[in-house]
């Protein structure tokens, strides 16, 4: 491959210039279709970058393919090996403490702002990519990259979100509910679909909460949010359950 070909090179510079760039997409409080599909493609420039301003030292060109084709071929190698669902729901729970305190922002998905929706979506692809890697279980990158492309909204995932979730229970709130039923990282749905939490378990929530302006924890029994005394329909991530 000639890159002398192309009407102008791809720079150090330029590319030392794309990885904040990328960064602030990566951590942009609101993340819809456009931005994900701007953070892929800097993202990709970004990791491909060295290989157009290093092609001319041999080895290292050769030494950035080997890596680029171990790293595809690793996310896209089919996997058996078995995993252990109390593992997941532990790294999960986790990854949503990691959140704690982060402020509310309608459609936000990270640090800098997140919603009800995205945080559970969010915690849970934070949890399979840690799990994955520390494992080196492709199946589970493969699952935390498909949440990352198709981020819903909590009355979908109320719903079944295409097969993710399935429903466990429903309560006319979470201060009666029965909470032999749950497992650490199930999800209560309010029946409008407009909020949800996740269970962290002993009988603690922990919601990006609109009203408290933050990601909060709450202790049953819950005495003045609002929440923990409507309908709720309580879904389980089939990816979490066993």
């Amino acid at each position: 491959m000639n890159f002398e070909l192309l009407p102008r090179r791809f720079s150090i510079r330029e590319w030392l210039i794309l990885i904040p760039f990328f960064f602030l997409l990566w951590y942009s409080p609101y993340v819809d279709f456009h931005i994900r599909v701007a953070t892929v493609a800097v993202g990709a420039l970004v990791i491909i970058g060295p290989l157009f301003f290093l092609w001319r030292l041999r080895i290292l060109r050769w030494v950035l393919i080997a890596v680029y084709a171990f790293a595809l071929g690793f996310i896209f190698w089919p996997s058996s090996l078995p995993e252990v669902r109390a593992d997941l729901r532990t790294q999960y729970c986790a990854a949503l403490n990691s959140y704690l305190g982060c402020p509310y922002v309608w459609g936000g998905v990270g640090y800098f702002g997140i919603d009800c929706s995205g945080f559970v979506q969010k915690g849970l692809e934070d949890g399979l990519a840690t799990r994955g890697l520390l494992t080196l279980n492709p199946n589970l990158l493969r699952e935390s990259i498909w949440i990352y492309w198709h981020r819903t909204t909590a009355k979908v995932l109320g719903e079944g979100d295409h097969g993710k979730t399935y429903t466990v229970a429903k309560c006319p709130s979470l201060n009666e509910l029965d909470y032999s039923l749950l497992l650490p990282g199930d999800l209560a749905v309010t029946a409008s679909g407009a909020h949800v939490m996740a269970y962290l378990g002993n009988k603690t929530w922990i919601a990006a909460d609109p009203t408290e302006g933050r990601v909060t924890k709450f202790t049953i029994p819950e005495p003045k949010n609002a929440y923990f005394f409507a309908p709720m329909t309580i879904v389980r991530w089939k990816i979490l359950a066993g």
